[in-house]
């Protein structure tokens, strides 16, 4: 994949007609096609369906190279806010970090902030995964799963929670544990103690406080911390971990065994806000302060969004129309991951306006 200099940019944008909804290129067929670079930063759980979605996009559309990147999702949008790596579509498993981090945060020149709109699009829950190589699956149930992985001899696979959304619901879940299993200590028998210093838990109130410390430094090899779920299903496959809270449609796609939590507990069931809001995150880090420290438990939701400053946002939004009306929406569903119909935005006018039939305005 190659960076496109001024001049070429300038040929492919006088090829790119718009023509109602869509974007049409023309070319003689005897010319070589124009390749029109989108880079698309993304959640680490989105890596593969977007690698298909990737394929079948690019078979549509020759002239646009898709280049898919993941990351955390909060790293993912640290990329362009932060670190000044400029990205075409941000794609993210918490939908609400693009209003926390990005809706007060101006561009460089200071004209405009990065961006003021975002799509939900999809939801997802977490499950624990494993494979024929952990210990004690035989034995596992709803009911004692908590109990296994507090055991010694048992490795757990976690995202960093200070960068990616998985890691900090990881957490979650293990209080939403205590109160659903009427069982305290479940946070720190599996992951709380296992770190230096501690993850301290305390109860405030109607809910349960997890501070995570300015560094995390697992305790043993009971707890492998990587910087996101892609990181993660390597470890499970070498048997470097036995579980990993990961989310359902990626151990759907990647084969694993799985034990789906319940509902009181996995964050995938909208009716069960009230719920979730019991278990709160809040992070000990410097850098966090211009952001917010704090993460409620909350319904798991995936966002999208194109920045302000992005170089190709015509070709975003139509890869975007591609994932929530067209092939591309097919191929989330094919892989258990199914997109929201319709998705939702809380700003109508500040979407490409080919997207805004596929979408409806989140409620008041």
């Amino acid at each position: 994949m190659t960076r496109m200099n001024k001049t070429v940019y300038a040929a492919t944008a006088a090829l790119i007609v718009l023509v109602g909804a869509g974007y049409i290129l023309f070319y003689s067929p005897s010319e070589a096609p124009v390749t029109l670079r989108l880079r698309v930063l993304c959640a680490g759980s989105l890596v593969y369906p977007l690698a298909e979605v990737e394929e079948a996009f690019e078979e549509d559309y020759p002239w646009i190279d898709v280049e898919v990147e993941g990351h955390g999702s909060i790293q993912v949008i640290r990329h362009p806010v932060e670190l000044d790596d400029r990205a075409d579509l941000l794609m993210v498993a918490d939908y609400s970090l693009i209003p926390l981090m990005m809706y007060d945060a101006p561009l460089p020149d200071g004209s405009e902030n990065y961006t003021d709109w975002y799509i939900r699009f999809a939801g997802n829950e977490v499950v624990l995964a494993y494979t024929g190589m952990s210990r004690y699956a035989d034995q596992l149930t709803e009911d004692n799963w908590y109990e296994i992985l507090a055991r010694e001899d048992v490795k757990l696979g976690i995202s960093n929670p200070i960068i990616d959304a998985l890691g900090y619901r990881g957490l979650q879940l293990l209080v939403l544990a205590e109160y659903h299993y009427g069982e305290p200590g479940i946070f720190e028998s599996v992951v709380g103690d296992w770190f230096n210093p501690a993850f301290e838990s305390v109860e405030v109130g109607e809910k349960t406080v997890v501070f995570v410390p300015e560094e995390e430094r697992p305790v043993g090899n009971k707890i492998a911390m990587r910087a996101s779920s892609i990181q993660i299903s390597p470890l499970l496959d070498s048997g470097g971990v036995d579980y990993a809270f990961l989310y359902l449609s990626n151990a759907e796609q990647y084969g694993y065994s799985y034990l789906r939590l319940p509902r009181e507990v996995n964050m995938g069931d909208p009716t069960l806000d009230a719920f979730y809001a019991k278990a709160q995150v809040k992070f000990q880090h410097q850098r966090f302060q211009s952001i917010g420290t704090d993460r409620y438990g909350k319904t798991i939701y995936y966002g999208l969004t194109i920045p302000a400053n992005a170089e190709n946002p015509e070709a975003a939004a139509l890869f975007a129309e591609y994932i929530l009306g067209g092939e591309g929406k097919a191929i989330f569903e094919s892989l258990s991951h199914p997109v929201f119909e319709p998705s939702l935005t809380d700003n109508i006018d500040g979407v490409p306006e080919e997207l805004r039939q596929y979408l409806v305005e989140e409620p008041q």
